[in-house]
């Protein structure tokens, strides 16, 4: 059995393959059989050596869908071939032991592929929309970052609830984002969303990387509005604003948000956008970090 991971941080080709040892789970563990892997911002920022809680050598990955190949003594409710889909670690490998109440049953319907593209992102999404941001019916919500894989999921989430919906991304994602019935789009590399939007949103959404331009959603804010941001703070403001940092919660729980996300997924209520699927080799995964250091539309899944 392989992983593929890297010793050192660096571009793509730092990944080699790295020998498994057997794995064994505990009594509230499962083994599974890797499926498919989403390759997500967070994993190219692990390689990169920018998040300081990695240490070498380094197996990546988070999401995750494989078949069940043995489960823990005290394991009651899954069984072996059960597919299943989690938010977990080490994922880029042949095999992956998680707690068996990280997993969820993946519908039959839907494809290993798909499916994997919705875990982190859908996750991030669904949190932010029903508890950082907390978004109601006739709303005006701007979402920044909008062509992101979070953001796209935002969007749909949104309009779902009844929201009237903004989009700030740039000209690449026009396209897609206007099929996802929104409101408005701002192309930012041609307008200043602050002149568009001035005071217009009850919710301003920035999931841009790391939430940047944080005056920016102060301007596009109405007063008592909110904002929720991948930044850890605002500016100061004389505005009277409820802010949000978007950041790992489990007031939901990440398994009852997938449940939910596979539903409307399954239901063709919600749909993700694959840029490309890789082979689940080194070569695979030596290309899908090539892809996330370019720029595109888009989620990159390596599958057997």
């Amino acid at each position: 059995m392989l992983a593929y991971g890297y010793q050192k941080f660096g571009g793509p080709t730092v990944f080699e393959e790295l020998p498994q040892s057997q794995l064994i789970p505990t009594d509230n563990q499962l083994l599974i059989k890797t499926l498919a892997v989403n390759l997500t911002e967070g994993d190219r920022l692990e390689r990169l050596g920018t998040i300081q809680s990695v240490a070498l050598p380094h197996i990546p990955g988070h999401d995750v869908i494989g078949k069940i190949i043995q489960v823990g003594a005290a394991v009651t409710d899954l069984d072996v071939g059960t597919v299943v889909a989690a938010r977990t670690n080490h994922t880029y490998a042949d095999q992956v032991c998680l707690d068996s109440d990280l997993a969820v049953t993946m519908p039959t319907n839907l494809d290993p592929v798909t499916a994997v593209s919705l875990v982190t992102p859908g996750i991030v999404a669904y949190k932010t929309v029903r508890y950082f941001a907390d978004i109601q019916a006739d709303q005006t919500v701007i979402v920044k970052g909008a062509g992101s894989p979070v953001g796209l999921l935002i969007i749909q989430l949104a309009k779902r609830l009844g929201a009237h919906v903004i989009a700030i991304a740039s000209d690449r994602y026009a396209k897609l984002i206007a099929t996802l019935g929104v409101d408005q789009f701002v192309d930012y590399q041609h307008q200043n969303p602050v002149h568009v939007l001035a005071d217009r949103g009850d919710v301003v959404i920035n999931v841009a990387i790391d939430g940047v331009g944080g005056k920016d959603d102060l301007a596009m804010a109405k007063f008592d509005a909110t904002i929720a941001s991948f930044a850890r703070h605002l500016p100061a403001t004389s505005k009277s604003i409820r802010f949000q940092a978007i950041q790992p919660t489990e007031v939901i729980s990440d398994q009852s948000a997938l449940q939910l996300l596979f539903k409307l997924l399954d239901t063709g209520q919600l749909t993700t956008t694959i840029n490309e699927q890789l082979p689940f080799n080194l070569t695979g995964f030596i290309q899908g970090h090539q892809r996330l250091d370019e720029p595109h539309v888009g989620q990159v899944v390596v599958a057997r």
